[in-house]
This record gives structure tokens, sequence and C-alpha cells, in this order.
């Protein structure tokens, strides 16, 4: 009898201690910067550890390498609290109660933001209602059994009326004003202590360990070596999209003799080439804005974050930031930076070189804008003039009554809207080029189809822009960083438009080209790195060719696509390029391309220059993509491989190409995720924060 109690002691025990292992369960934690995290040395970031709990725990510890974060960062903390996720029903009162229906319907959990959750249960033909620890009861009407007068707590004497949904659902209720819905999903609570502005000096590894609520979580960061400068000055030459079939194609079209080009293209005599790898933390698709942020700062973030990691807070502008080189450069060396594009300066590609933020929505583009004016950005030309002005003027996209145009010419720029004044620019101090209200127009439109520039008929090219930025940026002894993107590349992929998209590529590579000679017949190319890649793909390539005037006989989509030529039957591409420009005449030629996108809605192709830009796909009245009847209608029909909703094609995970040349393009050889174009550069720059910033 005795070993029975003993054993019944002993099971109970077992029995408390499992509850009161559930019941202490440790939260969940998340450490920011992530797991694997690379740096320079004294390069700046953020720290955030999101801790899932409405409190921190008692034990609650972080020390980087057994020390303290306090005392190893020298940085006193702040604890943010939120809340994240939840799933509340809308409280709609579209329906009326079913002739059984009891109040029994109405218990379950309804939740407010600013209250929290309110649980009813019914007792008899009453309510009880506890909110925020506060209990109250409720009885209902004589003539509606959805409407309830409350008694007790806070809203005593108030009526609280249910309201169902068309199917007889309760969604919620209200009371005095406030809406309680369904609660299908708690939110979740967040404590988030950080350290802002912080940096890990030496080079090796850091261990940074969080305790909370009897569990501790490790990372594990690396600060990288840094060699001996080769380099003064660097160029980031972004096409946004390009792949290796992209360049291929823009390389054929140019014509071709005896299986050779006969217009080779400037990246052609690069002496170093690699392959780089894209993905996100979260997802291995990605897109402009993460993949981006990884060539300028050596981090992989989420999908549409920009030189931070993605947290769970509700600003979307406060994420736990990483320094850019551009920031490092100006901060350690008083470099010049430049940011060329011909898209809205706001977009993600252009803005990777010093913005920080989760998202690419309209608020956190127009806090970009105001981020380059903090930073000084020597020079910046593209796109987006209507990000600049008040939100009062017409066609502003901003939210506020802030005239940038002012506050940049008051920071000392000169401000150019058109190709003539930009050419009269003589290398002032500092540069700003708006050139349209959004992205610029392609080089298609702006040589060709003239009639599509709307009001901007007076946009620079790309080499243009970029020779005026050289101007300036060289003027600065210390030395400078300019990044050039190409942005339509990935702009006209999007919509399948293979003659817009290559045109704008060639134009990419004769800037590559007229910056090649200029830096040589200045004197700079001796200590100038050039860095060409992309921040992403497409799934672009080119099977063969078509006949066009077979093509045009047809009548049907088989007599159509006997016009595709394939193998031996292929032959060369006959665009003509009468004024020599190295630009395809792409209406003129009779045996094109037969290119196509690998994705996208359901469309016709005609693997023809199309005289506006393309729609391939409408909506119907449900939302469904279908081919667009105004675009391609003697084309050859296409089905989507894409999600119905999809109106364009996708990004690709395919590798991108890297091409160097100059002081330490050795560095960019071989296959690598594309975090390493970031270190490739610095390595060449022979960068270290934490030795300069001393000085």
């Amino acid at each position: 009898m005795k070993l029975l109690k003993v054993s019944l002691v002993l099971v109970m025990m077992s029995l408390f201690s499992v509850l009161v292992s559930a019941q202490a369960e440790a939260p969940k934690v998340r450490i920011l910067p992530i797991d694997a995290a690379q740096f320079l040395p004294g390069a700046a970031f953020d720290v955030r550890v999101e801790v899932e709990a409405a409190e921190l725990p008692s034990d609650f510890a972080a020390t980087v390498n057994g020390t303290s974060a306090e005392e190893f960062f020298g940085v006193e903390r702040t604890d943010d609290v939120w809340e994240y996720g939840g799933k509340v029903a809308a409280v709609v009162a579209e329906g009326t109660p079913a002739a059984d229906f009891t109040i029994d319907a109405l218990a379950g959990e309804y939740y407010n933001a600013s209250f929290g959750v309110a649980a009813v249960v019914v007792k008899g033909d009453v309510l009880e209602v506890t909110v925020a620890g506060e209990m109250a009861t409720a009885t209902a009407s004589a003539e509606n059994p959805l409407v309830f007068t409350i008694s007790g707590g806070a809203a005593d004497g108030a009526t609280a009326e249910f309201g169902l949904n068309a199917d007889g659902a309760v969604t919620g209720f209200t009371v005095l004003g406030q809406a309680f819905g369904v609660l299908t999903a708690l939110p979740t609570k967040v404590v988030a202590p950080t350290w802002r502005g912080v940096s890990a000096p030496e080079v090796g590894e850091y261990v940074i360990e969080v305790t909370a609520g009897g569990a501790t979580t490790t990372v594990t960061w690396t600060v990288r070596e840094v060699p001996a400068a080769q380099a003064k000055n660097v160029i980031l030459f972004v096409a946004d999209g390009m792949t290796i079939p992209m360049l291929t194609a823009a390389r054929a079209v140019r014509g071709m003799t005896q299986g050779r080009a006969d217009n080779p293209l400037a990246i052609d005599s690069f002496n170093a080439i690699g392959l780089a790898s894209t993905s996100s933390i979260d997802t291995m698709m990605a897109d402009s804005a993460n993949t981006a942020s990884a060539l300028n700062t050596g981090h992989i973030a989420s999908v549409n974050a920009t030189g931070s990691y993605s947290d769970t807070s509700p600003s979307r502008l406060d994420d736990p930031r990483v320094e850019t080189l551009a920031e490092m450069l100006k901060r350690t060396r008083g470099y010049s930076i430049g940011v060329v594009s011909t898209a809205d300066l706001s977009d993600a590609t252009p803005v990777s070189a010093f913005a920080h933020g989760r998202d690419r929505s309209d608020a956190n583009r127009n806090a970009y804008i105001i981020q380059a004016l903090e930073l000084g950005v020597d020079v910046y030309m593209g796109g987006g003039a209507r990000r600049m002005i008040p939100q009062t003027t017409e066609g502003s996209r901003r939210a506020d009554d802030r005239d940038l145009f002012a506050e940049f010419e008051a920071a000392g720029y000169t401000v150019v809207t058109t190709a003539t004044e930009l050419a009269a620019a003589e290398a002032p101090a500092k540069l700003l080029g708006l050139f349209t209200g959004g992205d610029m127009n392609v080089w298609l439109d702006r040589n060709v189809y003239t009639d599509n520039l709307g009001d901007f008929t007076d946009q620079p090219g790309l080499e243009a822009m970029t020779i005026a930025a050289l101007e300036v940026l060289s003027t600065n002894e210390n030395g400078f960083y300019l990044t050039v993107e190409a942005a339509s590349v990935d702009k006209q992929m999007h919509p399948l438009d293979q003659e817009r998209a290559l045109s704008d590529l060639i134009e990419f590579d004769q800037a590559i080209g007229a910056t090649i000679a200029w830096l040589e017949a200045n004197g700079l190319a001796e200590n100038t790195l050039i860095v060409v890649t992309a921040d992403h793909g497409h799934g672009y390539e080119v099977y063969g060719t078509v006949n066009t005037e077979v093509f045009d006989a047809g009548t049907t989509d088989i007599e159509r696509r006997r016009a595709i030529r394939v193998y031996s039957a292929a032959g060369y591409t006959n665009y003509p390029d009468a004024d020599g420009d190295g630009q395809p005449e792409w209406a003129d030629g009779t045996i094109v391309l037969a290119g196509t996108v690998n994705n996208g809605p359901e469309h016709t192709e005609n693997f023809r220059v199309s005289p506006v830009p393309r729609v391939p796909a409408i909506a119907d009245e449900n939302g469904v993509y279908i081919d667009n009847p105004g675009d391609d209608a003697n084309g050859i029909f296409i089905s989507g491989t894409l999600d119905p909703s999809g109106s364009s094609g996708v990004h690709t995970l395919q590798d991108v190409p890297v091409f160097a040349m100059g002081p330490g393009a050795e560095g960019f050889m071989g296959m690598y995720h594309q975090r390493e174009v970031f270190f490739g550069m610095a390595s060449a720059l022979g960068l270290n924060p934490a030795a300069e910033s001393a000085e």
C-alpha cells in the first residue's frame, strides 16, 4: 500500500511537471540580422530581437560572445511593443436570425484592436461578456434576439447589437461605437529589444545568444577580412531582369556572319565572368528590391525589402537597417555617390544604393526620396518627378506638402528636367535630373515610336545620363561610387515585349562602352572597377527565327506556326541597321527572332515589334486575365502558365551573369550568391569601416 501511494505521488508529480512545463513554454524568439549574416568590420547595422510574448520573461538576456549586448555594443536598448497577425471578421448585419436561432450561437471570442478579446459565454437566457478582465452581463430584448442591454462594467446600460452575414453566421457585435469581430486567429504580441547603429569591429565570428523563458536562441555572424585596396572608384551597372539568353539575342540581332557576331557587345571584352544565384530569406523566388539590396549591402533580405531585415512591426520604415556600400563610402571616405536609372528614382533598384524600408508601397517610395536627400546622393537622375511635388499639385504621388525640387535646390543641387538642360549643365557640384513623371520611356519609344512619349518629348538616353554623372562624380579626389540601371529590360519583359526589352539592353551595353571610353580618355580606367550584372532573371529564350512573310500569309495558328524555323532552317535574322547606330530597325526585318518568355497569361504572339507598348492580356468580368484582342490580333494563341489573376510574366530562378573589368575584377569569377557582388566591390576598394572611421 505504501509503495502504491509513493507511485501515485510520483505519477502526480510527473503530471504536474508536464503541466507546468506546458504552461511555461518558452516564447518564440527571432534575431535580426539572421544566422550566417556577414559584415565588413565596422559596418553599421541595427539589431532587433522579437520575443513573442506580452512582456519579456524575467530571465531575458542577450549576449554577444558571452558579453551582454549593451556592454558589447555600447548602446542602450529600446523595447518596442506591438501586435501582428490575427484575423477578425468584419462586423456586418446583412442577415436575419433563422427560425431555429438561439443565443447559443453568440458564444465565442471576439476582438477589438483597442480593447482586445471579448469572451462571450451563454448562461441560460443571458450572456456573460468579459473584456480586459472585467465581466458584465447582457440581456436580450424581447423584440430582437440580436440586441442586448449591458449590465455592469464600463458599458453599463449600453446596447450591444450582434450582426449576421447573409448566410446567417455571426460576424461580431457593436457597442458604444466599437466593433468586436469574430476572432478567427488571435494577434501575436511582441516585445522587441532593439539596438540601433551598432557594429562588429573585428574580423571573426560573433555568437549572439538570447535567453527567454528558459530557452536559448543562437545565431552566428561573420565579419570578413578586408584585402588591400586595388581600386579607387567603382561603377555598378545593373540591367534589371537581364539574363544570358537576352545578351545572346541582343548580340544576334545586330548581325551574324558564318556563326560569328558582326557587332559584338561591349561586355564581350570583359575579362572576368561569373554566375550569381538569387533568392530571398523566406522564398527561393526574388524581386528587384531584395536582390538589388543584396548587391549593395551583402545581406539577403525578404521580398520587397531594401537595406533592412523585415520584422513584424506595424511601421514599414523602422525595420533593422544594414548600411549600404554607398553609405559606408560617404561616411568613412567622403566619396561622391551617383544613382542613374531609367526608372522612377523611387523604384526598387535605384534606391537600393541608400534606402532602408520593408516594402515598395507609395509611402515608402516617397520616404526613400527623402533618404536620398538626407544622405546627400551627389548625382540622382531618372524618372519620378511626380514624387517630388506637393500633394496639392496635379499629378503628385506624395501624401504631404513637401516640395522636394525646392529642397534639393536649397541643398545645392542643380536641377534639370530635359535632355537639353542636362547637356547644358557643366559638371555642377550636385546634380538632380528628373525627366518624366514616372518611369522614363524606353529606347524604342524615345527614338522611333515618339507618339508614345506624351508630354515628355525631351528625355536623355542612358549613355548621356551616365557620362554626365561621371563628369560630376570624378571631380571628387577621394573617389566615387556610381550605380547605373537599365530598368526597362525588366519592365518590358513583364508584358512579353521582347523588342522593347532588347533595345533597352543594347542601349545599356552602349552606355557601358561609352563609360569605358570616357574612363580611358580621362585617365581613370586603371583605378576604376566596373561590375555589370542583373538583380534577377526572366525566363526569356530564343529558339529559332520567324519568316514574317509566311507568318502574315497564314490564316490559322497551324499555318502561322509553319513560319517558325528551327535548327538549320533558322538561318540568321535580317534586321537592318541603316544608320549604323548598333540598334536594329526592328520593324523592317523579314527574318526575326522566335523569342518567348516561358511564363505569362494567355495571349497571342506574332514575334513583331508593336508600335505601342504591349498589353498582352486584359481582365474579364471575373478578374481572370485573357488574351487582349487589341494586341497581336494576328498572332498565334499561347495558353497561360500563371495563376489566372496574373496579368504579365514574372521573374524566374535562373542565375544571373556577372561581368567585371578593372582593378579587383578577378574577385568576380566563379559561382556564388549575389551578395558576394557587394563583398567583391568592397574588397576591391579595400574598405574597412572600422579602421577608416577611427581616423
